[in-house]
């Protein structure tokens, strides 16, 4: 399996991380690109996290309206007519 890469600035870039790694370069993009990746499933992880928490906020403060005490159907009936428009 072979990837061929044709950008001077990139085979530079890899060369230079190889170097200062003491890597070969193969070894050099693939830690590079497992780095990459971990960091990208915790950014989604902290992203699912913090959608989560303000799901959580959203079904408290839903959760603190009052109650009419009317059922859905009793509430839907008052703003809409027989054929589902407005009233």
């Amino acid at each position: 399996m072979s990837l061929n890469i044709k950008n001077e600035t990139t085979h530079e870039l890899v060369r230079q991380l190889a170097a200062l790694t003491g890597q070969s370069q193969t070894s050099a993009v693939e830690d590079a690109v497992r780095r990459r990746l971990a960091e990208l499933e915790q950014q989604r992880s902290d992203d699912e996290l913090e959608r989560r928490r303000r799901i959580r906020a959203i079904i408290r403060r839903a959760q603190q309206i009052p109650s009419t005490g009317r059922t859905t159907e009793e509430i839907m009936d008052e703003l809409y007519d027989e054929t589902g428009m407005p009233r």
